[in-house]
């Protein structure tokens, strides 16, 4: 009869170490992980079904102007309150006198997404507090 037969405890090896079980307390934080998971799905997969494709709506707002070395830094925020990311975002500001443009400078704002802001700024060798100053959003592209 073999030693294990005779109902001797077996000698482990060094080279093989025994197996512990799993504790409860690691089988509730694997279902807690595990229910983040699904319920993380499941929320992205509802937002993907019931919110309707909307496209950017962008606005823009001057924050300030300051002078520089440079000339005029004219500051703005540009929201997205849309339903889309709007890329390469192309803002130009005109400076005009009496209705004619007297000086023109743009931006492009990398990566706008939805229900989001950024800032930039547009810079003039004019004085944009003595001239009628139009900020506008000429185009973007979907990323």
């Amino acid at each position: 009869m073999s030693r294990s037969d005779a109902g001797e405890p077996q000698e482990t090896s060094p080279s093989q170490p025994a197996l512990e079980s799993t504790s409860p307390l690691e089988w509730v934080i694997a279902a807690i992980g595990g229910l983040l998971v699904v319920a993380a799905i499941a929320y992205m997969v509802v937002f993907a079904i019931a919110e309707p494709e909307r496209p950017p709506a962008v606005t823009l707002s001057v924050t300030s102007v300051t002078t520089t070395p440079g000339g005029y830094l004219v500051s703005f925020r540009v929201a997205n309150a849309g339903g889309a990311t709007a890329a390469a975002l192309q803002v130009s500001g005109e400076l005009r006198e009496g209705g004619a443009v007297v000086e023109t400078s743009a931006v492009t704002i990398d990566y706008l997404p939805q229900q989001s802001e950024r800032e930039g700024g547009l810079v003039f060798t004019r004085d944009p507090e003595d001239l009628t100053l139009s900020l506008r959003v000429e185009g973007y592209s979907e990323p």
